[in-house]
């Protein structure tokens, strides 16, 4: 979310002397001077000074300008063309909330091993639509506890998706009045796609919920992907995806599926049920399974996936998609806890631990990750012709997982007035607001160079006895040699 944010700034800075030249946003009358000397205190006090960047942007009343001017700019279309839709921008923005933004303010500060990075978004009359979707009231990250110690890719995510349901009917309700809120509704009564017997109003009834993933990686036991080079492995992955208050829907799905498979048949499904005290769901069964191939099994025990599971925890209510019994059990076991490892605690050092969104990235993870791409860019780009590219991609790789790298951590919080990101990072928001910067520049750049490539190839046709035709190499890449009594083609990029 935070470089999101600072990205969307960076693109609307520049066309803020364009924006603010428009009659109807230059009548604004100024701020009172005292209300943002206030404003000014508040977001400041949340952000850090003396680093190396700190950021102040006011933007109380702008989007609300911003609507009127759209509508009416809308209105001036639709004289010239009725077929224009008649929509109130302005409504628009105050149900997703955004209108309810007062400032923006984002800092980095250089610690011992990288960068201590800030930003904050100041809601003072309270967070509305949008803004709420990404929970509420700050709590204990249970995840600390719940993830095994030396865990290599760990989230926790608050989520409130009844208020994305409240905005889409509200949203409705604007362009076709209450015809259109009926329509939002009916659409959610409607059953879903057999075997599944429940409703999606059903499930939005339980989202104000939790997301957690718990990730690890075991360097010692490589494993190759379905399809990919022989040469390119990467560490075996366990890890499990847990939704708080929807198990239920495992119960259901259990409910259907029973029967199926207590009538038998020649194809055996490649799963059996998980029925007891503490687990309703599905897992994985190979060795029964009759439908799965021979290559099929192999590649999912290769993956390490032979005890997958889709199922409610009973004890906890969370549905849980794992990738096999052993490793969840162990979420739920008495163990050493994420919040003993020494690397969580050394990239995690002065983040608080409540709040409504947690990300840990261990710096083994990094590790892995730059070698496999490391690995990747090598077999793509091993000719000499090829060389170029390979130094752009290790330039990229460099810049993003540097070989010193260390953990990544953030934890969002909301506050009385707004919400607090913070994280630990090996970079600061100068490379989020350079890469803001850059992208659109870059982009244009690329376009245009090829509209120039393009351009002197018509202007500048090959003779036809010297003619470039491709062909292609081991990689698919195309390769260029002359041929004689052909015409030019475009052969692509």
């Amino acid at each position: 979310m935070m470089k999101i944010t600072l990205t969307f700034l960076a693109i609307l800075l520049p066309l803020s002397g364009t924006i603010g030249a428009a009659p109807a946003l230059a009548d604004q009358a100024p701020s009172d001077p005292a209300e943002e000397a206030a404003r000014f205190a508040s977001v400041t006090g949340q952000v850090d000074l003396g680093g190396v960047v700190f950021g102040y942007l006011s933007v109380d009343g702008d989007l609300t300008a911003i609507g009127k001017y759209a509508n009416s700019f809308l209105d001036e279309m639709r004289k010239i063309q009725p077929d224009v839709p008649p929509v109130n921008v302005s409504a628009l923005l105050k149900i997703t909330g955004l209108d309810a933004i007062s400032a923006l303010g984002f800092s980095s500060v250089a610690t011992a091993d990288g960068f201590r990075n800030k930003t904050y978004v100041h809601t003072p009359k309270g967070r509305r639509g949008l803004l709420r979707l990404m929970g509420g009231e700050s709590k204990p990250f249970e995840v600390v506890a719940l993830a095994p110690a030396g865990s290599d890719l760990v989230i926790e995510q608050d989520f409130n998706l009844k208020t994305l349901y409240e905005s889409v009917q509200e949203a409705a309700g604007l362009a076709m009045g209450e015809q259109g809120k009926a329509m939002v509704q009916m659409a959610l009564k409607q059953p879903m796609p057999p075997p599944i017997t429940f409703t999606m109003e059903k499930v939005m009834a339980d989202l104000d919920t939790k997301l957690t993933v718990i990730i690890d990686a075991d360097p010692t036991k490589m494993m190759q992907l379905p399809d990919a080079p022989k040469e390119l492995k990467i560490p075996q992955l366990k890890g499990a995806v847990l939704i708080d208050g929807l198990g239920w829907i495992a119960d259901e799905l259990t409910k259907v599926l029973e029967p199926m498979l207590a009538q038998g048949g020649k194809r055996k499904p490649p799963f059996k049920i998980l029925r007891n005290a503490n687990w309703v769901g599905m897992q994985l069964d190979l060795i029964s399974a009759s439908a799965a191939s021979e290559r099929e099994k192999k590649e999912i025990s290769e993956l390490g996936l032979e005890t997958a599971l889709l199922a409610h925890h009973v004890p906890s209510g969370k549905l849980v998609l794992a990738s096999g019994k052993e490793f969840v059990d162990k979420l739920f076991a008495p163990k050493p806890g994420l919040g003993q490892d020494p690397a969580f605690q050394k990239t995690m050092k002065g983040l608080p631990m409540e709040g409504t969104s947690l990300t840990y990235a261990s710096p083994a993870f990094f590790s892995s990750l730059r070698q496999s791409f490391e690995k990747l860019n090598e077999l793509a780009n091993d000719k000499e012709h090829e060389q170029d590219d390979r130094f752009i991609a290790t330039t990229f790789i460099s810049f993003l997982l540097p070989k010193n790298a260390r953990g990544e951590g953030s934890v969002t919080t909301n506050t009385k007035d707004g919400t607090l990101t913070i994280s630990n990072s090996a970079h600061s928001h100068k490379s989020s607001l350079a890469t803001g910067l850059a992208s659109p520049f870059f982009t244009t750049l690329g376009v245009f160079g090829m509209q120039v490539r393009n351009q002197a190839m018509r202007d500048f046709p090959v003779p036809h006895d010297d003619v470039i035709e491709p062909q292609f190499h081991e990689h698919g890449k195309p390769n260029l040699r002359r041929a004689e009594g052909k015409d030019f083609e475009k052969i692509g990029d």
